[in-house]
């Protein structure tokens, strides 16, 4: 018989774009994805020697696992890399392997050699290719050389079996193939595969022969079997080449591999590459491409008319953001934030309907997709179903917890013409359900754009205020009703910009707690209030308001000890006032800081009392100084039955309780008098005095209050 041609190592080559060390693991991600069958990418000098090499399958396991992407993606090659690359001329040939295929055999997951010409990357030789042209070369010339045939397939850290045609029996399984398989290699050789396997196995193997029996020769075929040893479902590539050895029966050799881990792994890198990770939903990258596909199939719907089908051209997406997230997240720890993002999107996909997408885009940002004839008002339905949803309480070991949703919509055709314009519109959207209120939702108005514009350049405006120094503290008096002296004032934040003048608190302070401002600048108003207080009487007292960011961010207390020492004030002189949305969550970070300023000696008060759902829960669970009886029931003074109930209980729940009570908003004589022979213990409103950047002009010689109407 006439020897084989002896095979050159580059006529098995493939020719990969090798890396430089410098690469990121993401470079090579794309580069397996676009080339499935290969098992290695050399990693190269700035000459082009090789210095390394990733292989395929334990790279696809490390980006697989738990933050594995986070952490590889973006970082240099050289951290996955195996430093020792097996090299070789791409000259040389398979019987040059010979000698040195212990090598081979010993490494075990090997992928490949990488070759080289003049010491120069040329491309790789993957292992599979070699052993697949080893064991034929060698199994043609059986009758001279059985004996290095049966030696190097030993060695194989691939599967390699012969086995005869038609469903025969096993002549040779080597060690690697008895591991893939689950059965020892000896309870397989010599009997045939009904003998040795399991009934599912069988039937897996004989659909394997009947594909590839009706293929050409050498076809490359995946297929799924059930491992006698456990009945794991195992994941097999192989390639079959027909083996016609004179006087014997038709056999095949199959050279393969498992490939169950590294197919798991791939495809959870897409998971991770298309869905977020923390809630299951498709993340901003796959939100992207379905609207962009539905948006392409909604094309040829209202210009061409055809208006039937299931999305008839309109597209709804909805931008949702969740409303106090970030205060609970910063006080609860991410661990609970994390946790209530995957409840806010289980009850995300509970509202919707199968053919609608929710997607989780960052942070406590979600969107929803919605197509149809109806999509408008399905998305205006959907969106109310959210906003109702999400503002039920929510369960966190043991704590309620209260978030709630804004949501802007835009409808595609009618509010935008593409992709861009539907996420820009139903962000603009989103941003007019948060200034009017949060927890509810609106759909997107051209005339928003303005107002976004606007509300942008006072961000802008905004962020530069403190550094520029344009924030004034102005101060309210409080006057005592039982002898008609100032006893106090409450101090206030003042905007003064240079073009726009005074900006009202209305129009800035929402916005500085919306993008964080409200700490340095809730900072300064501390500050600025005690410094004032140190050249006032010692009988005088300030009150400053503190919003619920503040509270439920750690570090309130210091800046509070901050301010009262560089003043040199003692505690009971500053009064904090605390708004009702401070306790609503009920957090434990509140309350213990309330319990710390009260060690202090700091006052506390309970502002706009009345207006809340469970202010008088809040006086059970915490005993303030004082209660401020919100404007609303002052104003319907002196006539108002209601309100003089109201406030009536009000201060004998107070006096009972040890607290003082504020009347809020007293504008004319007769409220004076009024909310003074109902009980309350201090008066505040425009009839005492205006807030004024000057508190020393209310204190006269007396600091007896000249009581005059609001002008």
């Amino acid at each position: 018989m006439p020897q084989p041609r002896a095979t050159a190592l580059r006529d098995l080559a493939m020719t990969p774009r090798p890396l430089r060390e410098s690469d990121t693991a993401g470079d090579a991600l794309r580069i397996f994805e676009g080339e499935p069958s290969l098992p290695l990418i050399a990693v190269v000098d700035d000459e082009g020697r090789p210095i390394g090499q990733i292989e395929r399958h334990g790279f696809l396991l490390a980006l697989a696992g738990q933050y594995g992407h986070a952490v590889f993606a973006r970082r240099p090659v050289g951290m996955l890399m195996a430093a020792d690359p097996w090299v070789m001329e791409s000259d040389a040939s398979l019987d040059d392997l010979a000698g040195i295929s212990q090598k081979l055999g010993d490494t075990g997951g090997l992928g490949g050699v990488v070759l080289v010409k003049d010491g120069h990357y040329s491309g790789i030789c993957p292992a599979a290719e070699l052993w697949r042209h080893i064991v034929v070369d060698h199994a043609l010339e059986a009758s001279r050389n059985r004996a290095i045939a049966e030696a190097l397939i030993e060695r194989s850290p691939s599967l390699v079996a012969v086995r005869e045609v038609n469903g025969g029996g096993f002549r040779l399984l080597n060690n690697a193939g008895a591991k893939v398989l689950g059965v020892a290699a000896e309870q397989l050789v010599g009997q045939p595969v009904n003998a040795a396997l399991r009934a599912e196995g069988v039937r897996d193997l004989a659909e394997a022969d009947r594909l590839l029996n009706a293929a050409p020769p050498s076809t490359e075929c995946e297929f799924s079997f059930h491992r006698p040893s456990d009945g794991a479902e195992r994941l097999l590539r192989f390639v079959r080449v027909p083996l016609d050895v004179p006087g014997d029966r038709p056999m095949f050799i199959d050279i393969g591999e498992d490939i169950t881990e590294a197919r798991h792994a791939h495809a959870r890198i897409e998971q991770l590459a298309h869905y977020d990770s923390l809630t299951g939903l498709p993340n901003r990258s796959l939100f992207r491409e379905r609207l962009d596909g539905a948006l392409a199939a909604g094309n040829s719907g209202p210009n061409s008319g055809a208006n039937s089908g299931p999305n008839s051209g309109k597209v709804a997406m909805l931008a949702i953001d969740i409303d106090r997230f970030k205060s609970v997240n910063d006080s609860l720890g991410h661990t609970a934030g994390d946790t209530l993002l995957r409840e806010v999107a289980s009850r995300l996909k509970s509202v919707l309907r199968a053919e609608d997408l929710a997607a989780r885009l960052g942070g406590d940002e979600f969107a929803v997709l919605v197509q149809g004839a109806q999509a408008d008002r399905a998305a205006q339905s959907i969106a109310t179903r959210i906003t109702q949803l999400l503002s039920e309480p929510f369960s966190l070991a043991g704590q309620t917890v209260h978030l709630g949703a804004s949501v802007g919509i835009a409808v595609y055709p009618e509010d935008a013409d593409d992709a861009g314009a539907v996420l820009r519109n139903a962000e603009i959207a989103l941003c007019r359900a948060q200034a009017e209120g949060r927890g509810i939702w609106r759909r997107f108005d051209p005339a928003m754009q303005v107002e976004v514009l606007a509300r942008r350049e006072l961000e802008c405006d905004l962020r530069e205020a403190l550094g520029r120094n344009e924030l004034e503290a102005w101060f309210q008096p409080l006057l005592s009703l039982c002898d008609r002296r100032i006893t106090g004032f409450e101090a206030l934040m003042r905007w003064r910009h240079p073009t726009r003048g005074l900006v009202a608190p209305t129009d800035f302070i929402a916005l500085a707690e919306e993008i964080g401002l409200i700490i340095p600048m809730g900072e300064w108003i501390l500050e600025e209030a005690c410094r004032v207080a140190a050249t006032l009487p010692d009988e005088i007292s300030i009150a400053v308001n503190v919003s619920a960011v503040q509270f439920r961010t750690p570090g309130l207390v210091s800046t509070v000890v901050r301010a009262l020492s560089a003043n040199r004030i003692p505690a009971h002189r500053l009064e904090i006032e605390v708004t009702e949305s401070v306790l609503m969550d009920d957090q434990p970070l509140v309350f213990q800081t309330l319990r710390q300023l009260r060690d202090l000696g700091v006052r506390l008060a309970l502002d706009d009392f009345g207006t809340g759902f469970a202010s008088l829960a809040y006086l059970q669970r915490f005993p303030f100084d004082k209660i401020k009886i919100d404007r609303s029931f002052t104003v319907g003074l002196p006539g108002k039955q209601s309100s003089i109930a109201i406030i009536s209980a009000v201060t004998a729940l107070a006096n009972q309780l040890g607290m003082i009570t504020t009347a809020e908003g007293v504008e004319s004589e007769d409220q004076l008098d009024m909310v003074t022979a109902l009980g309350c213990t201090q008066g505040q409103g425009y009839l005492i005095g205006k807030p004024s950047p000057r508190p020393m002009e209310f204190l006269g010689a007396p600091r007896v209050v000249e009581l005059r109407r609001a002008s």
